[in-house]
């Protein structure tokens, strides 16, 4: 029995690899099946020919979709699949949306939880031996990974999520909480690193310290590390409250903590209102500052449009974002809040004939709101807005390896002309957006403004990135390229 299982790149920050598409081939593995992995590209008939081309050599077919790649991807199966070939999607969204999809697509089997161990009882009996596939690290199909030629790649040392929040699938869903233990998250490290010559480790966790509980854990996890005498670089998801400690984050930079992701969310009243999650500007700076002292890089995430908004606060957060120089994070900006089915406040949306995804189908509350956001939606679509970011974050990525290695007085410079970079791209966004939310118009001058820095920073981060790749070529590898394709250097 043959399985072929298909999947989109959903992040283009983070590696190529589907952990739960890894780790359910492995299961299949297991269980007698023979599997293949597979990468898309959104709307790339030329990349996709090769990875489609033997589908019907395939007895059974798995989608693991993703709400961006829904749409698109649903219908390009419907029209390959042949009709005793058994079809089933799978993912956060199509669980999300089941009863919608089966309704609008019949040709799909069924939509399943591949990380439901009843499910895949159910729906893949054992039906022989245990496969070998020499693809297979540590209980996860890393097919996708060996054709990767960065050193990045994706692990997680848990699942699950403490926290409920309203716009996040993994507690709706139902996933459930559980801790890797330690010795197999080390030796997973330790096992890619001389196999795949990995050296940048990004955490999929939702959250990699989840308190005080913690402690302990994590003092094994850096203990571990030290033993063995593993050196690579790592990225971390940390929420605000509970705040990790400064001397448990100075140890875990000490093994390798380069970069974390934090949920700011949005700093005011309104959004507290309406989304319990103990976020608030005093602990977003302390937690922040704590970053900035110990010169680890920081990823936020950021929500500027939600239903109940209040038009004042748009100015709010549009300062707190200028006070932090992240401005350049336009997709924070544009990206209004999704509201997920069966959450708490889905009774607010309203449905779109002949569209699955229903997430964003909702009225602001305030008039001037809804005007702001058409308005900096369709500024920010002069410009690629994915690849105006990787300008910054790449950096940002490369300017804490450099320092940990001790080489930025090499690219002094460089580092210069990026530092005065963020900050006439900060300043003169916040005078164009600052100026667009008040007024309600966008100018040509604002447009020619966007291009401009978008060209300044373009010219910047490539030749940033060619001396990185000549002198420091292995720092280079560890840099996501921010792509959607698997390598493009």
């Amino acid at each position: 029995m043959k399985v072929k299982i298909y999947y989109f790149r959903s992040l283009f920050s983070q590696s190529a690899c589907s952990l739960s598409a890894g780790k359910f081939s492995s299961c299949l593995l297991d269980r007698g099946y023979n599997t293949d992995l597979a990468l898309l590209k959104m709307e790339d008939y030329a990349f996709n020919h090769s990875a489609l081309n033997d589908i019907n050599n395939f007895d059974i077919i798995v989608y693991k979709a993703n709400y961006k790649d829904f749409e698109y991807g649903i219908r390009l199966f419907e029209n390959l699949i042949q009709k005793d070939t058994k079809f089933y999607v799978t993912g956060a969204f199509a669980l999300l949306n089941e009863e919608a999809i089966i309704k609008k697509f019949p040709f799909i089997t069924k939509v399943i939880n591949i990380q439901n161990c009843d499910e895949i009882e159910k729906f893949f009996p054992i039906i022989g031996e245990k496969i070998e596939k020499n693809s297979v690290i540590c209980g996860c199909d890393r097919q996708i990974d060996m054709l990767e030629k960065g050193r990045y790649i994706n692990l997680e040392a848990s699942t699950g999520c403490i926290y409920r929040c309203a716009f996040c699938h993994i507690n709706l869903i139902g996933y459930p909480f559980k801790n890797i233990e330690v010795e197999n998250v080390v030796e997973e490290i330790s096992t890619l690193i001389t196999k795949l010559n990995k050296k940048y480790f990004i955490f999929n966790d939702s959250i990699f310290w989840k308190g005080d509980r913690d402690n302990e854990r994590i003092e094994k996890f850096i203990s571990l590390v030290k033993e063995k005498n593993l050196k690579f670089y790592f990225y971390i998801y940390l929420a605000l409250k509970p705040t990790i400690s400064e001397e448990l984050l100075i140890k875990l930079k000490e093994i390798g903590l380069i970069r974390v992701f934090v949920g700011v969310e949005n700093i005011t009243d309104d959004f507290q209102e309406h989304n319990p999650k103990a976020v608030n500007l005093t602990s977003a700076e302390n937690f922040l500052n704590m970053l900035r002292r110990n010169k680890v890089s920081y990823h936020i995430g950021f929500m500027m449009f939600f239903p109940d908004v209040k038009y004042e606060n748009l100015f709010v957060n549009l300062k707190y974002l200028h006070s932090i120089k992240k401005l350049f994070r336009l997709g924070i900006i544009v990206e209004k809040m999704r509201i997920l089915p069966h959450s708490t406040n889905s009774n607010i949306l309203y449905k779109t004939e002949g569209k699955i995804d229903q997430c964003y189908n909702y009225h602001f509350v305030n008039e001037k709101v809804k005007e702001c956001y058409e308005l900096v939606k369709n500024y920010f679509n002069n410009v690629n807005m994915r690849y105006f970011e990787q300008f910054f974050t790449g950096i940002d990525i490369i300017r804490t390896i450099l320092n940990r290695e001790g080489l930025e007085k090499e690219f002094e410079n460089e580092l210069l002309s990026y530092d005065n970079l963020v900050a006439e791209c900060n300043d003169k966004l916040f005078v164009a957006l600052n100026d667009i939310f008040t007024n309600l118009v966008v100018s040509s001058e604002h447009i020619t403004t966007l291009c401009d820095i978008y060209a300044k920073a373009e010219v910047n981060y490539t030749n940033f990135i060619n001396k990185l790749q000549v002198n420091h070529e292995d720092i280079f590898k560890c840099i996501p390229h921010g792509k959607e394709e698997l390598n493009i250097w």
